[in-house]
């Protein structure tokens, strides 16, 4: 009897700290490339969530000019304010960037926010992509 109260305990316990670690689909498999854009998933990490979003932020605007070879500075990166549909990565440069999706962790190491956010980003600099809306939760763009 004391083995099958035990079992039960152990198993509530694991079945309720199971969900919260659970990552959305999108952060380890996103959507393919489509013919105007493709998408990048890219974190950040701060003391507060406003921090660790910025810093997700100027990090897919920073792997984005860096794939196309352009250099950017980070720290100009994370002063940006909101989610820009058109970032300016250099003097000559704008990257054409739209955050679809955002999913905040708490830390559990130390104090702070893990935030990864799901953008789409031009594949083309010189051109402005019509960007769908995207459904975060279903993994699928909406018409």
């Amino acid at each position: 009897m004391k083995s099958i109260v035990l079992f039960l305990l152990w198993t509530a316990c694991t079945l309720s700290t199971y969900g919260q670690g659970a990552m959305p689909s999108w952060v380890q498999n996103p959507p393919a490339k489509t013919a105007s854009y493709y998408y990048r998933v890219s974190q950040g990490t701060g003391l507060t969530e406003e921090a660790a979003t910025k810093k997700a932020f100027a990090m897919a605007i920073l792997e984005s000019a860096f794939a196309i070879g352009i250099p950017v500075d980070i720290q100009k990166m994370e002063q940006l304010e909101g989610d820009s549909l058109l970032v300016e990565a250099s003097r000559y440069v704008k990257i054409p960037i739209n955050k679809v999706c955002q999913c905040t962790r708490e830390l559990t190491t130390r104090r702070g926010y893990r935030v990864y956010i799901l953008c789409q980003v031009a594949n083309d600099v010189h051109e402005q992509p019509k960007f769908k809306s995207f459904n975060c939760i279903t993994n699928k763009e909406e018409e």
